[in-house]
């Protein structure tokens, strides 16, 4: 949290706030300066989320007595319907909360989105042991939640219009019809593991904020932030200032975690333009002039712009750093998302804005005699200090496993282009598919077996069905026999495993698979869209 009084002074002109006075002079007041105190919205907003998590609670437990329910809120199943017209629970949320922001700007954020409190809860926690993460100003990273709002649900839209192909109609689907259906009987159909959802919360609630500052990933990497953002600017409901009550304080300036100058835009604009502000009420419960209310007035639209806010301070970084971070952005971005089968997209955007920053960091180790990262002093007078020594080191670390991962992505990639070309030769063009196809496909599945750290759910399965083609296919048996360890229910899988056993003369184990699958409970959508393919 930032100290009221580091905040420059600012020449207000009250009669015309759009111009500047042509004489502005600190006012020096006696006594103790203020302080700001605990905000008491603080707690409303955790008790809204831990209301919207016994919501969720009693939506598994409908599941788990009825068998289906409605499926899970999930704000990127709005892909499904911009691309397949496909309607899903999850755009009807993400209709809702857009409405919603429209008319009363980004309260979504700062009191339903878990994210956010898990960054302030982070935030709150360092702030507790001494370590206050200053805010880092990037070009480039205020660029990615936009981009990656693009490429997650425009340029599909941009794709089509190039192509020609209409657009879709909109329809309701069941399970039977893949991952997008409205009621589902698997809960968990498209929601990732607790492994993998643990890690991204880490990612993107705890280490983003001790690298980029509180709320980095909201301003930083959020693709739907990027579109509230938006929808604030076109909203009347606005925080304004209360019959000129404000005397430039600060305060409130002081207790923003979305590092909005909240004084200097209130003594200009009369309101919050900054559409950064996620309306979490903090400098409203800490103004000691009640100075700040919420009103409906008219929107901001682009004044944020005008030289006041985040936007006039001096960015952190030079145009040769911001390419820098730029370049490593996206290499990382590029390796991390779908690695070993995992990766999801929001993960992938935090540890790529994390990496590019390290990434400056480390660089500068090298070209400037002063640097540091928050609290630790990494070099001083050119000379590495201790704390310097230890993070080049984490540096090489992390640099080598990035290499290391490239790798296997590189590898997952180019084994799922052959793998595919495989399948369309086999199951459209009615032929068995090149040899060389095959053989370059198994080449890249085992080097990701051979060299990854992890093995990826869908690994085993891919080399059986390669190894099927085997003259004859004993490789395969052990591969399916993995396969299916991790995936019982995969009843394509035992087909395919029968077929590969009666082969190989086993017909009793052939005949033992085909039961199996015959008698499987109905699996996944996630197996039955295998299946299907």
């Amino acid at each position: 949290m930032s100290d009221p009084a580091s905040f420059p002074m600012t020449s207000i002109n009250r009669n015309h706030p759009g111009e500047p006075a042509l004489l502005s002079l600190p006012v020096l007041e006696t006594g103790p300066p203020k302080k700001a105190g605990p905000s008491r919205y603080a707690r409303w907003r955790a008790a809204t989320l831990i209301g919207v998590y016994l919501l969720a609670g009693v939506h598994i437990a409908h599941w788990a007595i009825a068998g289906r329910t409605l499926a899970p809120l999930e704000l990127n199943e709005l892909m499904y319907t911009l691309e397949l017209g496909v309607v899903t629970a999850g755009f009807l949320f993400m209709l809702t909360a857009m409405v919603s922001t429209l008319v009363f700007g980004r309260f979504f954020c700062s009191w339903l989105c878990h994210i956010l409190a898990l960054q302030d809860l982070c935030a709150w926690l360092l702030g507790k042991v001494g370590i206050r993460p200053r805010p880092v100003r990037s070009r480039v990273l205020l660029l990615v939640g936009p981009g990656a709002f693009f490429y997650m649900f425009l340029w599909p839209q941009v794709s089509r219009v190039i192509r020609g192909d209409p657009l879709p109609a909109l329809r309701l689907l069941d399970d039977s019809g893949g991952w997008a259906s409205f009621i589902t009987e698997d809960f968990w159909r498209n929601l990732p593991g607790p492994v993998v959802a643990l890690l991204t919360f880490f990612i993107c609630g705890f280490v983003i904020v001790y690298f980029l500052g509180s709320r980095s990933f909201c301003a930083y990497a959020c693709p739907y932030g990027a579109v509230f953002a938006i929808a604030d600017r076109l909203a009347p409901g606005r925080l304004v200032e209360v019959d000129n009550r404000c005397d430039q304080c600060g305060l409130c300036t002081g207790v923003c975690e979305s590092h909005v100058r909240v004084h200097e835009e209130i003594g200009r604009f009369g309101m919050i333009v900054d559409a950064n502000c996620l309306k979490d009420l903090d400098c409203v419960s800490v103004c000691p002039k009640k100075a700040i209310g919420f009103r409906f007035t008219r929107p901001s639209l682009a004044r944020s712009f005008s030289g006041v806010g985040r936007r006039r301070l001096k960015y952190d970084f030079s145009l040769l750093e911001d390419a820098v971070m730029a370049g490593v952005f996206l290499v990382t971005l590029a390796i991390v998302r779908g690695l070993y089968g995992y990766g999801p997209f929001l993960m992938a955007l935090g540890v790529g804005g994390i990496v590019a920053y390290a990434s400056v960091v480390t660089l500068r180790m090298f070209r400037r005699e002063n640097v540091r990262l928050n609290g630790f002093q990494l070099k001083r007078g050119g000379v590495i200090t201790r704390h310097g020594a230890v993070a080049l080191g984490l540096s090489l670390v992390l640099f080598v496993f990035l290499a290391h991962s490239g790798m296997i992505r590189r590898h997952e990639i180019a084994g799922e282009r052959d793998y595919n070309l495989m399948r369309v030769s086999l199951h459209e063009q009615r032929r068995n598919p090149p040899a060389a196809l095959i053989d370059s496909a198994k080449r890249h599945a085992h080097a990701v077996e051979r060299w990854g750290l992890l093995r990826p759910v869908a690994l085993d399965a891919r080399l059986a069905s390669l190894h099927s083609f085997d003259e004859p296919p004993t490789a395969a048996v052990a591969y399916f026999d993995r396969a299916l360890e991790r995936r019982p229910r995969d009843r394509a899988l035992r087909i395919q495993y029968s077929q590969t056993l009666l082969r190989l003369g086993r017909f009793d184990a052939a005949q033992a698979q085909l039961l199996a699958a015959a008698t499987t409970e109905a699996g996944s959508a996630r197996e039955r869209g295998a299946a299907d393919g």
